[in-house]
Protein backbone atom coordinates (compact mmCIF):
# COMPACT_ATOMS: atom_id res chain seq x y z
CA UNK A 1 0.00 0.00 0.00
CA UNK A 2 1.38 3.30 -1.37
CA UNK A 3 2.32 5.60 1.55
CA UNK A 4 1.76 9.27 1.67
CA UNK A 5 2.85 11.10 4.71
CA UNK A 6 0.29 14.04 5.47
CA UNK A 7 -2.13 12.31 3.17
CA UNK A 8 -0.67 14.84 0.41
CA UNK A 9 -2.26 13.99 -2.56
CA UNK A 10 -4.54 11.20 -1.07
CA UNK A 11 -8.12 11.79 -2.21
CA UNK A 12 -9.53 11.10 0.67
CA UNK A 13 -13.34 11.37 -0.47
CA UNK A 14 -16.08 12.83 -2.99
CA UNK A 15 -17.56 16.38 -1.77
CA UNK A 16 -19.79 19.18 -4.23
CA UNK A 17 -18.89 21.68 -1.59
CA UNK A 18 -16.23 23.11 -3.45
CA UNK A 19 -12.85 22.87 -5.38
CA UNK A 20 -9.21 24.50 -3.75
CA UNK A 21 -6.18 25.31 -6.44
CA UNK A 22 -7.44 24.16 -9.56
CA UNK A 23 -5.08 25.40 -11.85
CA UNK A 24 -2.91 26.50 -9.08
CA UNK A 25 -5.14 29.56 -8.07
CA UNK A 26 -8.94 29.18 -8.06
CA UNK A 27 -11.21 28.46 -5.62
CA UNK A 28 -15.06 27.68 -6.45
CA UNK A 29 -18.01 27.55 -3.72
CA UNK A 30 -20.31 25.04 -5.57
CA UNK A 31 -19.35 26.20 -8.86
CA UNK A 32 -19.38 29.89 -8.05
CA UNK A 33 -15.88 31.90 -8.08
CA UNK A 34 -15.48 32.89 -4.17
CA UNK A 35 -14.09 36.16 -5.29
CA UNK A 36 -16.62 37.18 -7.14
CA UNK A 37 -19.03 36.20 -4.48
CA UNK A 38 -17.20 38.69 -2.54
CA UNK A 39 -17.73 41.44 -4.79
CA UNK A 40 -21.90 40.46 -5.30
CA UNK A 41 -22.78 38.40 -2.19
CA UNK A 42 -23.04 38.67 1.13
CA UNK A 43 -21.59 35.81 3.67
CA UNK A 44 -25.37 35.29 4.30
CA UNK A 45 -26.21 34.38 0.80
CA UNK A 46 -22.68 32.12 1.00
CA UNK A 47 -23.48 30.53 3.73
CA UNK A 48 -26.86 29.37 2.34
CA UNK A 49 -25.37 28.53 -0.98
CA UNK A 50 -22.21 26.20 0.93
CA UNK A 51 -25.28 24.67 3.33
CA UNK A 52 -28.08 23.87 0.61
CA UNK A 53 -27.23 24.83 -2.51
CA UNK A 54 -28.94 28.43 -2.68
CA UNK A 55 -27.71 31.66 -2.70
CA UNK A 56 -30.86 33.22 -0.86
CA UNK A 57 -29.84 34.22 2.55
CA UNK A 58 -33.29 35.00 4.10
CA UNK A 59 -33.23 31.80 6.16
CA UNK A 60 -29.81 31.97 7.65
CA UNK A 61 -30.69 35.60 8.40
CA UNK A 62 -33.84 34.95 10.24
CA UNK A 63 -32.35 31.69 11.97
CA UNK A 64 -28.91 33.51 13.01
CA UNK A 65 -31.05 36.63 13.72
CA UNK A 66 -33.03 35.01 16.20
CA UNK A 67 -30.28 32.83 18.04
CA UNK A 68 -28.47 35.90 18.34
CA UNK A 69 -30.82 37.58 19.78
CA UNK A 70 -31.69 34.69 21.93
CA UNK A 71 -27.74 34.47 22.96
CA UNK A 72 -28.05 38.60 24.49
CA UNK A 73 -30.94 38.13 26.24
CA UNK A 74 -29.66 34.36 27.74
CA UNK A 75 -28.17 36.04 31.40
CA UNK A 76 -27.18 32.09 31.96
CA UNK A 77 -25.11 32.30 29.18
CA UNK A 78 -23.37 36.15 29.57
CA UNK A 79 -22.68 34.51 33.37
CA UNK A 80 -21.34 31.61 32.03
CA UNK A 81 -19.10 33.21 29.12
CA UNK A 82 -17.59 35.51 32.11
CA UNK A 83 -16.67 32.47 34.31
CA UNK A 84 -15.05 30.73 31.69
CA UNK A 85 -13.04 34.02 31.09
CA UNK A 86 -12.18 34.09 34.25
CA UNK A 87 -10.22 30.68 34.29
CA UNK A 88 -6.75 29.98 34.60
CA UNK A 89 -5.59 33.78 36.00
CA UNK A 90 -3.58 35.78 34.91
CA UNK A 91 -3.73 34.97 31.56
CA UNK A 92 -7.07 34.10 31.02
CA UNK A 93 -8.71 30.77 28.84
CA UNK A 94 -7.55 31.53 25.14
CA UNK A 95 -11.35 32.45 23.01
CA UNK A 96 -10.38 29.38 20.88
CA UNK A 97 -10.84 27.39 24.32
CA UNK A 98 -13.73 29.28 25.21
CA UNK A 99 -15.05 28.42 21.91
CA UNK A 100 -14.52 25.12 22.02
CA UNK A 101 -16.20 24.68 25.62
CA UNK A 102 -19.37 26.97 24.83
CA UNK A 103 -20.17 25.32 21.48
CA UNK A 104 -19.82 21.95 22.85
CA UNK A 105 -22.80 22.40 25.58
CA UNK A 106 -24.64 24.07 22.90
CA UNK A 107 -28.13 22.11 22.77
CA UNK A 108 -29.46 20.79 19.38
CA UNK A 109 -32.75 20.49 18.49
CA UNK A 110 -34.52 17.91 16.74
CA UNK A 111 -36.75 19.58 14.64
CA UNK A 112 -34.21 22.16 13.64
CA UNK A 113 -33.47 22.44 9.78
CA UNK A 114 -29.91 21.88 8.97
CA UNK A 115 -30.13 26.14 7.96
CA UNK A 116 -31.33 26.53 11.63
CA UNK A 117 -28.29 24.14 13.50
CA UNK A 118 -25.96 25.68 11.37
CA UNK A 119 -27.00 29.39 12.31
CA UNK A 120 -27.36 28.21 16.15
CA UNK A 121 -23.78 26.90 16.36
CA UNK A 122 -22.39 30.54 14.16
CA UNK A 123 -25.12 32.94 16.21
CA UNK A 124 -23.15 31.07 19.38
CA UNK A 125 -19.90 31.52 18.12
CA UNK A 126 -20.67 34.97 17.14
CA UNK A 127 -21.93 36.35 20.23
CA UNK A 128 -19.11 34.32 22.26
CA UNK A 129 -16.31 36.52 20.53
CA UNK A 130 -17.90 39.55 20.55
CA UNK A 131 -18.33 38.71 24.34
CA UNK A 132 -14.66 38.38 24.97
CA UNK A 133 -13.15 41.64 24.68
CA UNK A 134 -17.16 42.98 25.72
CA UNK A 135 -17.66 44.82 22.43
CA UNK A 136 -20.61 46.34 22.26
CA UNK A 137 -22.72 44.45 18.83
CA UNK A 138 -26.35 44.32 19.74
CA UNK A 139 -27.10 46.69 16.78
CA UNK A 140 -27.33 43.93 14.01
CA UNK A 141 -27.05 45.25 10.02
CA UNK A 142 -29.80 43.86 7.90
CA UNK A 143 -27.03 43.89 5.09
CA UNK A 144 -23.61 42.06 6.57
CA UNK A 145 -25.77 40.86 9.65
CA UNK A 146 -22.81 38.14 10.49
CA UNK A 147 -19.84 41.13 10.23
CA UNK A 148 -22.07 43.25 12.99
CA UNK A 149 -22.35 40.91 15.09
CA UNK A 150 -18.91 40.98 15.74
CA UNK A 151 -17.76 44.77 15.10
CA UNK A 152 -18.77 47.37 17.65
CA UNK A 153 -21.90 48.99 16.98
CA UNK A 154 -20.34 52.22 15.76
CA UNK A 155 -18.28 49.86 12.72
CA UNK A 156 -18.87 51.80 9.73
CA UNK A 157 -20.45 50.42 6.32
CA UNK A 158 -16.53 50.00 4.79
CA UNK A 159 -15.32 47.80 7.63
CA UNK A 160 -18.79 45.67 7.79
CA UNK A 161 -17.98 45.01 4.11
CA UNK A 162 -14.24 44.39 4.64
CA UNK A 163 -15.26 41.86 7.40
CA UNK A 164 -18.23 40.65 5.50
CA UNK A 165 -15.49 39.48 2.42
CA UNK A 166 -12.85 38.06 5.20
CA UNK A 167 -15.72 35.72 6.17
CA UNK A 168 -17.04 34.60 2.81
CA UNK A 169 -13.05 33.83 2.28
CA UNK A 170 -12.45 31.57 5.43
CA UNK A 171 -16.18 29.95 4.13
CA UNK A 172 -15.07 26.90 3.01
CA UNK A 173 -11.96 25.69 1.89
CA UNK A 174 -12.36 21.88 0.93
CA UNK A 175 -10.60 19.03 2.41
CA UNK A 176 -8.13 21.13 4.98
CA UNK A 177 -7.03 19.67 8.42
CA UNK A 178 -10.54 21.47 10.42
CA UNK A 179 -12.70 19.78 7.51
CA UNK A 180 -11.17 16.80 7.46
CA UNK A 181 -11.28 16.11 11.20
CA UNK A 182 -15.14 17.08 11.42
CA UNK A 183 -15.91 14.75 8.24
CA UNK A 184 -13.90 12.19 10.44
CA UNK A 185 -15.57 12.92 13.68
CA UNK A 186 -19.31 12.94 11.19
CA UNK A 187 -18.53 9.18 9.66
CA UNK A 188 -19.06 7.92 13.10
CA UNK A 189 -22.37 9.45 13.43
CA UNK A 190 -21.60 11.43 15.87
CA UNK A 191 -23.80 14.76 15.80
CA UNK A 192 -23.05 18.15 14.33
CA UNK A 193 -21.52 20.02 17.63
CA UNK A 194 -19.15 17.18 18.18
CA UNK A 195 -18.23 17.45 14.43
CA UNK A 196 -17.80 21.38 14.98
CA UNK A 197 -15.78 20.90 18.29
CA UNK A 198 -13.64 18.77 16.49
CA UNK A 199 -13.33 21.51 13.77
CA UNK A 200 -12.27 24.04 16.58
CA UNK A 201 -9.60 22.39 18.21
CA UNK A 202 -7.93 21.72 15.00
CA UNK A 203 -7.79 24.92 13.62
CA UNK A 204 -6.22 26.12 16.62
CA UNK A 205 -3.09 24.88 15.36
CA UNK A 206 -0.39 27.60 14.26
CA UNK A 207 0.20 25.55 10.97
CA UNK A 208 -3.71 25.60 10.50
CA UNK A 209 -5.85 28.70 11.69
CA UNK A 210 -3.49 29.48 14.11
CA UNK A 211 -1.11 31.36 10.72
CA UNK A 212 -3.17 34.73 11.12
CA UNK A 213 -1.95 35.29 14.59
CA UNK A 214 2.10 34.33 14.10
CA UNK A 215 2.06 36.58 10.95
CA UNK A 216 0.94 39.38 12.39
CA UNK A 217 3.26 38.97 15.35
CA UNK A 218 5.85 38.50 13.48
CA UNK A 219 5.13 41.98 11.28
CA UNK A 220 4.62 43.68 14.68
CA UNK A 221 7.92 42.39 15.60
CA UNK A 222 9.63 45.42 13.47
CA UNK A 223 9.36 49.38 14.12
CA UNK A 224 10.85 50.26 10.34
CA UNK A 225 11.07 48.42 7.18
CA UNK A 226 14.85 48.75 7.24
CA UNK A 227 14.80 46.95 10.78
CA UNK A 228 11.95 44.04 9.13
CA UNK A 229 14.52 43.65 6.14
CA UNK A 230 17.05 42.67 7.69
CA UNK A 231 15.23 40.87 10.39
CA UNK A 232 13.74 38.77 7.98
CA UNK A 233 16.78 37.98 6.22
CA UNK A 234 18.52 36.69 9.25
CA UNK A 235 15.34 34.40 9.69
CA UNK A 236 16.02 32.79 6.43
CA UNK A 237 19.57 32.66 6.86
CA UNK A 238 18.72 30.61 10.06
CA UNK A 239 15.95 28.73 8.55
CA UNK A 240 13.36 29.83 10.29
CA UNK A 241 9.58 29.28 9.12
CA UNK A 242 7.96 32.47 8.00
CA UNK A 243 4.35 32.49 8.74
CA UNK A 244 1.80 33.64 5.77
CA UNK A 245 3.58 32.06 2.81
CA UNK A 246 3.13 29.40 0.68
CA UNK A 247 0.25 26.90 0.60
CA UNK A 248 -0.11 23.53 0.50
CA UNK A 249 -2.74 23.49 -2.22
CA UNK A 250 -2.36 26.69 -4.34
CA UNK A 251 0.92 26.57 -6.70
CA UNK A 252 0.92 29.97 -8.13
CA UNK A 253 -0.71 32.13 -5.80
CA UNK A 254 -3.88 32.16 -3.10
CA UNK A 255 -6.62 33.84 -4.77
CA UNK A 256 -8.13 35.07 -1.68
CA UNK A 257 -4.64 37.18 -0.84
CA UNK A 258 -5.32 39.88 -2.95
CA UNK A 259 -8.42 40.53 -2.04
CA UNK A 260 -7.57 41.11 1.63
CA UNK A 261 -4.37 42.73 1.01
CA UNK A 262 -6.52 45.57 -0.87
CA UNK A 263 -8.98 45.97 2.06
CA UNK A 264 -5.92 46.48 4.04
CA UNK A 265 -4.54 49.23 1.85
CA UNK A 266 -8.04 50.90 1.83
CA UNK A 267 -8.51 50.84 5.54
CA UNK A 268 -5.02 51.97 6.60
CA UNK A 269 -5.19 55.55 7.98
CA UNK A 270 -2.59 56.95 10.74
CA UNK A 271 0.74 57.00 10.63
CA UNK A 272 1.13 53.68 12.72
CA UNK A 273 -0.96 51.38 10.46
CA UNK A 274 0.46 52.47 6.99
CA UNK A 275 3.92 51.66 8.42
CA UNK A 276 2.92 48.04 9.61
CA UNK A 277 1.44 47.46 5.56
CA UNK A 278 4.99 49.19 4.42
CA UNK A 279 6.42 46.63 6.89
CA UNK A 280 4.13 43.71 5.55
CA UNK A 281 5.10 44.57 1.84
CA UNK A 282 8.77 44.78 1.86
CA UNK A 283 7.89 40.52 4.10
CA UNK A 284 5.59 40.24 1.50
CA UNK A 285 8.67 41.21 -1.42
CA UNK A 286 11.52 39.01 0.09
CA UNK A 287 10.23 36.14 0.34
CA UNK A 288 8.66 36.40 -3.07
CA UNK A 289 12.42 37.26 -4.32
CA UNK A 290 14.31 34.81 -1.63
CA UNK A 291 11.94 31.68 -1.47
CA UNK A 292 9.68 32.25 -4.61
CA UNK A 293 6.65 32.24 -2.01
CA UNK A 294 3.36 33.72 -2.32
CA UNK A 295 1.24 34.98 0.90
CA UNK A 296 -1.69 32.70 1.89
CA UNK A 297 -4.95 34.31 2.94
CA UNK A 298 -3.29 34.21 6.58
CA UNK A 299 -0.31 37.12 6.10
CA UNK A 300 -2.52 39.99 4.79
CA UNK A 301 -5.61 37.92 6.22
CA UNK A 302 -4.51 38.63 9.99
CA UNK A 303 -3.38 42.59 8.85
CA UNK A 304 -6.76 43.02 7.64
CA UNK A 305 -8.35 41.76 11.32
CA UNK A 306 -6.01 43.97 12.93
CA UNK A 307 -6.96 47.30 11.10
CA UNK A 308 -10.77 46.34 11.95
CA UNK A 309 -9.79 46.58 15.62
CA UNK A 310 -9.53 42.96 16.40
CA UNK A 311 -7.29 41.34 19.11
CA UNK A 312 -5.17 39.10 17.79
CA UNK A 313 -5.68 36.28 20.28
CA UNK A 314 -9.38 36.51 17.89
CA UNK A 315 -8.29 36.42 14.69
CA UNK A 316 -8.69 32.12 14.83
CA UNK A 317 -12.05 32.43 16.47
CA UNK A 318 -12.95 35.13 13.63
CA UNK A 319 -11.84 32.21 11.09
CA UNK A 320 -14.30 29.78 12.85
CA UNK A 321 -17.29 32.32 12.68
CA UNK A 322 -16.65 32.19 8.82
CA UNK A 323 -15.64 28.60 8.68
CA UNK A 324 -18.33 27.02 10.99
CA UNK A 325 -20.89 26.79 7.78
CA UNK A 326 -18.11 24.71 5.93
CA UNK A 327 -17.54 22.52 8.64
CA UNK A 328 -21.41 21.96 8.73
CA UNK A 329 -21.97 21.27 4.98
CA UNK A 330 -18.86 18.90 5.16
CA UNK A 331 -20.72 16.83 8.34
CA UNK A 332 -24.22 16.84 6.32
CA UNK A 333 -22.04 15.73 3.38
CA UNK A 334 -20.23 13.31 5.42
CA UNK A 335 -23.48 11.44 7.10
CA UNK A 336 -24.92 11.17 3.79
CA UNK A 337 -22.69 9.50 2.24
CA UNK A 338 -22.53 7.16 5.41
CA UNK A 339 -18.32 5.56 5.55
CA UNK A 340 -16.95 5.64 8.52
CA UNK A 341 -13.31 6.71 7.75
CA UNK A 342 -10.60 4.56 8.93
CA UNK A 343 -7.31 4.43 7.35
CA UNK A 344 -4.60 2.02 7.71
CA UNK A 345 -0.94 2.94 9.10
CA UNK A 346 2.37 2.22 8.07
CA UNK A 347 3.72 0.59 11.15
CA UNK A 348 7.71 1.79 11.72
CA UNK A 349 8.10 0.08 15.37
CA UNK A 350 10.49 -2.68 15.95
CA UNK A 351 9.02 -6.20 14.54
CA UNK A 352 8.56 -9.21 16.95
CA UNK A 353 10.38 -8.98 20.39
Amino acid sequence: MEFSPGLRGVVAGETSISTVGKEGTSLRYRGYDAIDLTKNNTYEEVASLIIKDSLDGDEFKEAFTKFYIAAIEDEALSKYLEDLKSLHPPVGMHPMALLRTIVSGGEEIDSDTEIELVARISATVCFAIASYHNTDTNLLSDKYLVASSLLPNDASDEMLEALDDMLILYAEHGFNASTFATRVTASTRADLTGAIVSGIATLKGELHGGANERAVELINSFNTVDEAEQGIYELLEEKKKIMGFGHGVYKVQDPRSPVVKNWVEQLVDNDFSKNRFEIAKKIDEIMDTEKNLFPNVDFYGGLLLAELGFEVDLFTPIFVAGRSVGWAAHYFEQREQDILIRPAAKYIGPSER
